[in-house]
């Protein structure tokens, strides 16, 4: 397959393999060997470039994705003889040692810099967090990130452009016809019920190590990466929509989803490293239909419908319909997941995403929980809790919702509920420690909301005309 790419600044052309990986295509066609592959499976950062103005992992990117994307390597930043100044702060601090890593860290920095031109401490490590480096002292690293935000930079961006025509990859040898390139939802439709048994391509944060590990096979492919019908996040009549190929990094940027729903936000954050993110989309976690998956444990409780798309026209699923069990879906072959959609929670109202893996960050959840609650004059009107990675799909929680709803808010209901969680859930392995563990979060949340309920009590008893507004309310 013939593919064009604007790397650098040049337009480059390469015939390859539909599925050969961009790392591959960079390092092999086009002679680009900053870029290095360390652990294949998108986890290490080694790999990392920016493409279309995202942190990507090369690793992960078929070519016949990455054609017609504008694309920075290290390369393009600056030499051993002549460095930019990002480059040069990493060897003033001391943030380079084998200089394996170096790259990728570069470029996440990079990318960060570009977003963000002024990050704080926090925002930097979460920046670099899917960068592995196990020679250098991790400060050194981010001395030489606030270095070069220091010595100004990011004053010296130019806006890149991308050279490429706009055309789709073109065949050039056998196999190639496997691949559909749908540019827009009819056709993609349209081709998905010539060929209903066509695997999709979308973020494949899934399928390259599938694929790698001999676990993937297909007869035919539909590549739905450039459908920008399924990509938008919006809210209308009472409701958020959101795009079946709208990425975690888009959930992440989204200001209406951090206003309205905020465990959603959370989750998308938890979810993988920012390069992930940037592939990995919202489409993809609910359709794998795995227990360990983020975002179905806070999009059941939120209430999530998903809207399938098909040339005979849409239907809606609530969620938990939608996932039939381990690995298994409701989707019909010839249907596309094009939305998920959301009742906008009312105002006042809760919410929370909690996740605990064998370590802080970037992990596979051990345990998940999300819950949404309503309360009025202290009593809880509605609750709803999703529960993931304890069976082998994520779950609601009927048995402690119904303990809940109805009550007063108070430590003894906590309790209770605390007691129900734990009763209800039936976890495969590391059974208690998983029931103590839920326990502890609903109580935490719970106490939260109470904490938050007491806090507006006590606004309320202040009369109108003696209240001072932000400052004052901030104190109490």
């Amino acid at each position: 397959m013939r593919i064009e790419l604007t790397v650098n600044g040049r337009l480059r052309h390469a015939e390859v393999p539909p599925m050969k990986l961009l790392i591959a295509v960079l390092r092999e066609e086009l002679g680009l060997c900053g870029t290095k592959e360390g652990c294949g499976e998108g986890e290490c950062g080694a790999c990392s470039v920016i493409m279309n103005g995202r942190l990507t992992n090369a690793c992960l990117v078929p070519a016949v994705q990455a054609s017609g994307s504008e694309i920075l390597t290290i390369e393009g930043l600056g030499s051993s003889r002549d460095m930019d100044a990002l480059q040069r702060a990493f060897v003033l601090e001391g943030g380079v040692q084998c200089g394996f890593c170096t790259p990728g860290m570069i470029l996440a920095a990079r990318a960060l810099l570009e977003e963000n031109p002024d990050p704080s401490a926090e925002e930097i490590k979460e920046a670099l967090s899917g960068n592995i480096c196990r020679c250098t002292g991790y400060e050194r690293i981010y001395n030489a990130v606030r270095r070069a935000v220091a010595e100004g930079y990011c004053d010296t961006f130019r806006k890149r452009e991308n050279l490429c025509s706009g055309q789709l990859p073109q065949p050039t040898g056998e196999g190639d016809e496997r691949f559909l390139l749908p540019e827009s939802l009819p056709e993609a439709l349209s081709m998905l019920a010539e060929n209903p048994g066509a695997v999709i391509l979308a973020g494949t944060t899934d399928i390259v190590p599938d694929m790698k590990n001999g676990k993937f096979h297909a007869e035919k492919l539909l590549d739905i990466s450039r459908l920008k019908e399924i990509k938008g996040i919006y809210k209308a009549g009472g409701e958020i929509h959101i795009g079946g190929c709208a990425t975690n990094g888009d959930i992440i940027r989204s200001s209406l989803i951090r206003k309205y729903l905020p465990a959603l936000w959370e989750a998308s954050r938890r979810s993988g490293a920012p390069a992930v993110q940037n592939r990995a989309t919202v489409a993809g976690n609910i359709a794998t239909a795995s227990g360990a998956a983020d975002l179905p444990t806070i999009l059941l409780p939120l209430g999530a419908r998903v809207l399938l798309e098909s040339v005979s026209g849409s239907r809606e699923l609530p969620l938990e319909r939608f996932i039939a069990g381990y690995r298994r879906t409701e989707r019909r072959e010839e249907e596309l997941i094009a939305e998920i959609i959301i009742p906008t929670p009312p105002a006042g109202s809760y919410q929370k995403f909690f996740k605990r893996g064998s370590r802080r960050a970037l992990t596979l959840s051990r345990i998940s929980l999300g819950f949404c609650l309503e309360v009025e004059e202290n009593v809880i009107k509605s609750f709803r809790a999703g529960a993931g990675s304890m069976s082998p799909v994520p779950i609601r929680l009927p048995k402690t919702e119904a303990a809940i709803e109805g009550k007063r808010l108070d430590e003894t209901l906590i309790e209770s509920a605390a007691l129900a969680v734990s009763e209800e859930l039936t976890p495969r392995k590391s059974a208690a420690w998983r029931k103590k563990m839920a326990s502890n979060m609903l109580r935490t949340f719970l106490r939260e909301v109470a904490e938050a309920e007491a806090r507006k009590a006590k606004i309320e008893e202040i009369p109108d005309n003696e209240r001072e507004g932000p400052k004052r309310l901030k104190g109490l």
